[in-house]
This record gives structure tokens, sequence and C-alpha cells, in this order.
């Protein structure tokens, strides 16, 4: 297992701006998943029942119609894209794929939390707090059609203690963030085992 640095982007929104993004920290909170916040109450005998490949492949490769009820939680660490052909390797950067996100493809403002997630060496769907490196093709070999947005998929919750920073971003034009607050509540990660960096 190994650490990862990871950026999440959330939409602006009705319920969701610059203070409920402070407050996602700030509460202890964390980031949820949209199945959480939509049951408002959940089970570990409901969260059991629903990490398993199907559902993670659903929210992969389905997310249109199962973004609202996933219990899975799509975070950007970058990916490296190969041709063999011009012998050249593309780096595609997890700060820019969230930005995307967060703005909306630059059609709104949005928040970019930095976060720390564990990431399992092998695929571990059913462990909630193992995150799955689905952007790496030596563990999850399925053609995937978004694999350069660099994903690594966190379950259920993001806990507070694991979010650095959030930053809130007005467009994806921007050359720095609109304003930065720093979690006072953050834990480091480096004690914890082998610390891989975004890019």
């Amino acid at each position: 297992m190994y650490i990862q640095w990871c950026v999440k982007g959330i939409t602006s929104g009705p319920g969701f701006g610059w203070p409920e993004a402070q407050q996602l920290i700030t509460s202890e909170m964390g980031i949820l998943s949209n199945w959480w916040r939509a049951r408002h109450r959940i089970t570990p005998t409901e969260i059991a029942g629903v990490l398993n490949l199907a559902n993670l492949y659903r929210h992969l490769n389905d997310y249109d119609n199962y973004g609202p009820d996933t219990p899975f939680i799509s975070l950007a660490a970058g990916a490296v894209e190969r041709d063999a052909d011009l012998g050249i390797n593309t780096t595609h950067s997890a700060i820019d794929e969230g930005l995307w996100f967060a703005t909306d493809f630059g059609k709104k403002p949005g928040a970019l939390f930095y976060c720390w997630v564990p990431v399992g060496l092998n695929p571990a769907v059913e462990v909630s707090s193992v995150a799955e490196a689905v952007r790496d093709l030596h563990v999850y070999r399925d053609y995937l059609p978004y694999q350069l947005e660099g994903e690594v998929t966190a379950k259920v919750h993001i806990p507070s203690n694991q979010i650095e920073r959030v930053e809130w971003w007005n467009d994806f034009q921007d050359l720095d963030p609109v304003d930065t607050f720093v979690n006072p509540l953050f834990v480091e990660p480096s004690p914890l085992t082998t610390l891989r960096d975004l890019f």
C-alpha cells in the first residue's frame, strides 16, 4: 500500500460556494460520496453491499446515470500517455484535470481540494478505507475510456483530516486561485508509508 496525493474538483451550485467548501474541512465532515449524501445515514452492512467491482465500473463508465447514487469518489492524481510511434510520453496534470471538473469545464467557479488517500497495490474494492488506482494499467487492465483523467477512486468518505487545503477558482483560465483555506486539523501522511506526489 502507498499514500497518494490527489485533487478533488467540486463545482459551485445551489448550496455549495466558498463558505461551504471551507465548511467541509472546518466541520470535520470531509468529502462524502453522492450515495452517502443522498441517504443521509448509512450502515456498515449497506457499505459492504455497494462496494463491488460492478458498481466501480458503473461509476467509471456510466457516471451520467450512476453518479447520483455512487459510493465512489473520483480523484485526480495525474496520468502519463505513451505514444510508441513518436517515442514520447505526455503527462496529464492532476491539477488541470481537477480544475476542469471544479469549473464545469470553464463555465462556473469551483473548489479544488488537495488530499491524500491510502491506495492498494492490487484491487481491493470491498475495503472502504483503501482507494483504487484505476489509472494504473498494471492494476486495472480493462479498457477505460477516461483513463487519462488519472483517476484514483476513493470510497464512501474522505475524512477532513486528510484534506490539506481547499482553493477557490473562478475559471479554468485563472493563473492562481481566488482564495485558499489551509486545514488547521490536517494530518501529514508522510509518517505512514511511502508517499507519491501529484504530477
